[in-house]
């Protein structure tokens, strides 16, 4: 005979299971866990804004009541929109607090895995205690008690009008920030405190046993418990002031040692918030990186990183630059450049970034087996961007190839190569030397060819490149003619020629090879962008 109890676990089993296959259900409570606990979810930001009016117009309302007849579409919007806004977003916040269907699936698997009963008691008072949790929680019993305010039989209840603005804290990030900061010095603030309060009570009780029955002012130990916590506080407001040579002079030490007391509070906050500082502007900073578009992602901040830095700056591309040495990272801001100080190898720090916008990988780090790790951990996320990689020596090539390196360049040999340039053709490495760097001007440049436009379908004689004051170096395609004399050379995914003969014909999405001046280039490809069709 099947028991209750299994009955009603089935159906408990059933029902989470339809609730996990039932994507709607899924995205709806994505959706309001993102808005209601994600700082960085982009709604969230206007959902703050507008709890924060609701809040600030119901102790409007709430005040104005105390002493004028409120009228009556302001008490009907009190009780009718508002107040219910309150009780939705506690139960929303309740209800994604906890994922009920895991405890009752977790329950149900492992059940199955064991071979004993479900244990619906046991999943009961799991679910009841994660949701108690949360109502028990200091924020959920001021969203509670916030909405006690609203009813009016009640007067007494309006004193609860307070945890309407302390509602206030779950939408200000800045004074979610400042608590936290103070939090995090929660122990030299708790001694700080237990020293005040052990100065004040003695400071109290000198003067009660100096100035009782001398002074007037100062009727029981209260009256001298306040005048040496005003004293210490250097606020001074004179209703109590020592009538005797011995109470002034001890105003004179409480005085003395009120001002170290603000000294050292001041000296917690100033360093608490010192230390906060440099994390608030590396979250900003990623914040603005995950809304990039087309940039490119440079790991390491070595020479040749800020090289490349510095070109991609002039040719106005966006990029981001990783980096772990902090010096480094400061130095590529004092740049221009827009900098994180994180570890390109940390999976939570790449989860952060949009990869679906990253066009291009610089790893230029100094170490191979660094790059080898950055290498790795990026093929994780994006299989398809291209990486190229630094190698300080040939025998590392090959592996970080493997690793998933698109390119990998060594400085050694670029600077043999240009070596040995110089030595058998001088004049040429004067040329190439003026090229690559630009210095008269002249660079080259990749121009594509888009689909319908001018270029598109044209022979490559049929082209006055001359007129352009352009010389073209070569043609890349990515499928190679039928008939082809000349051997192609196989790079980037497609076949590139060099100098190709004038009855080559050109594609959509094939690339020119240029050599020439930057205006000129530019200039040739706004014509090829102004006659797309």
């Amino acid at each position: 005979m099947v028991s209750r109890s299994s009955i009603w676990a089935k159906l408990l089993v059933s029902f989470a299971l339809w609730l996990d296959r039932n994507r709607t259900y899924r995205k709806i409570k994505h959706f309001f866990r993102e808005l209601l606990t994600n700082d960085r979810y982009p709604p969230k930001k206007v959902f703050d804004t507008f709890m924060v009016f609701v809040v600030l117009f119901s102790v409007g309302i709430l005040i104005y009541d105390i002493d004028y007849k409120l009228p009556s579409f302001f008490e009907w919007l009190d009780i009718y929109i508002i107040t219910p806004i309150f009780i939705i977003e506690y139960l929303l916040r309740l209800w994604v607090y906890s994922d009920i269907r895991e405890i009752i699936l977790d329950e149900a698997e492992l059940s199955a895995l064991l071979g004993r009963p479900y244990r619906l008691g046991y999943v009961l008072w799991e679910i009841v205690k994660n949701k108690f949790k949360y109502i028990t929680s200091p924020m959920a019993i001021i969203d509670l008690l916030a909405i006690l305010p609203s009813y009016r039989p009640l007067r007494i209840l309006r004193i609860f009008l307070l945890f309407r603005l302390f509602k206030i804290l779950r939408y200000s990030k800045s004074i979610n920030t400042f608590i936290e900061v103070l939090g995090n010095k929660k122990f030299e603030l708790f001694i700080l405190l237990i020293s005040v309060g052990f100065v004040t009570f003695i400071g109290g009780a000198l003067i009660y046993v100096l100035e009782a029955g001398k002074n007037p002012n100062i009727h029981s130990f209260f009256d001298a418990f306040y005048w040496s916590f005003i004293t210490i506080s250097t606020v001074g407001y004179g209703d109590i002031t020592p009538t005797t040579e011995e109470g002034r002079s001890l105003t004179i030490i409480l005085v003395v040692v009120g001002i170290g007391f603000i000294s050292f509070a001041t000296s917690i906050i100033v360093s608490a918030f010192s230390e906060k500082l440099d994390e608030l502007k590396e979250e900003r900073r990623l914040y603005s990186a995950k809304g990039m578009k087309k940039y490119s992602l440079i790991c390491g901040f070595s020479d040749e990183a800020e090289r490349l830095a510095e070109k991609l700056k002039e040719e106005k591309m966006s990029f981001i630059i990783v980096e772990m040495d902090k010096e480094r990272v400061e130095k590529a801001i004092s740049m221009g450049f827009h900098a994180l100080t994180a570890d390109a190898t940390d999976t939570d720090f790449l989860k952060e970034l949009n990869f679906d916008e990253v066009q291009q990988v610089f790893v230029l780090t100094n170490s191979d087996i660094t790059n080898s790790f950055i290498i790795l951990s990026i093929r994780n996320f994006n299989r398809r961007v291209p990486i190229l990689s630094l190698a300080s020596s040939e025998e590392s090539v090959e592996k970080l190839k493997h690793a998933g390196a698109t390119h990998v360049i060594t400085p050694s040999r670029g600077t043999a190569i240009l070596t040995a340039q110089y030595v058998n053709n001088p004049h040429i490495f004067d040329v190439l030397e003026a090229v690559l760097s630009e210095s008269r001007g002249v660079i080259l440049g990749e121009i594509l060819i888009a689909k319908g436009s001018f270029l598109d379908g044209e022979l490559i004689g049929e082209i006055d490149f001359n007129n352009y004051k352009l010389i073209l170096i070569g043609l890349w395609k990515q499928h190679p003619p039928k008939k082809s004399p000349i051997p192609p050379l196989q790079i980037q995914g497609g076949y590139f020629y060099f100098n190709p003969p004038a009855y080559f014909r050109m594609e959509g999405g094939d690339l020119l090879v240029v050599m020439g001046y930057r205006v000129s280039i530019d200039y040739f490809k706004v014509n090829i962008e102004q006659s797309v069709i």
